[in-house]
């Protein structure tokens, strides 16, 4: 008998805290002002070839080109969303010998809608030389990176020193897109 008269006590206790705990007024209206930014990074172009590589039957070669496919910019959610885009580029040279990369973005029609190089110094001795570059995409360079439908990477030797079979050094790139969205209440 006194068990039931704790549990029913119990009870009673639990229903009166639920009936009058405090309760803000919850506003519903909030979900229109609903926004979110994420930032998304992905991998461009990765290049890490020692100085024989740059030989073709003991000629040295002038220039390389790659190319990838871009269909990012067919997604319409992308396109709307997409407020601001930086490429990272990272490129290593222990080779005497300067290069640069040439970076194209090419549209549907087949034209080019924008541009930029990349310099790397050479290295005189041997160690690593590093540099960095940054490409900012915003206002009127967004709108062309939107249109892009393919990225030319053009690798070129620059005059200066050269290159055989025993020449030391490497040259490494490696690059990044990082792309910041601002979703808001259009989802």
């Amino acid at each position: 008998m006194q068990k039931q008269i704790i549990n029913y006590s119990f009870l009673v206790i639990t229903l009166y805290l639920s009936f009058f705990s405090c309760a803000k007024k919850i506003d519903f209206e909030q979900a229109d002002d609903f926004e979110i930014s994420p930032v998304i990074e992905s991998s461009l172009i990765f290049f890490d070839e020692p100085a024989s590589s740059f030989l073709f039957n003991s000629t040295e070669i002038i220039s390389i080109k790659d190319s990838i496919e871009i269909d990012l910019f067919n997604n319409k959610f992308i396109v709307d969303n997409l407020i601001k885009a930086d490429f990272v580029f990272e490129t290593t040279n222990s080779i005497n010998k300067a290069f640069q990369v040439q970076v194209d973005f090419i549209n549907d029609a087949g034209q080019q809608s924008h541009m930029f190089i990349i310099p790397a110094s050479p290295s005189t001795d041997g160690s690593d030389v590093l540099s960095n570059h940054v490409e900012e995409f915003e206002g009127d360079t967004l709108i062309a990176l939107k249109s892009t439908k393919k990225l030319v990477f053009t690798l070129s030797l620059l005059p200066g020193g050269s290159i055989n079979q025993t020449t030391p050094g490497r040259i490494k790139l490696k690059s990044k897109a990082i792309f910041y969205l601002n979703i808001g209440d259009s989802i």
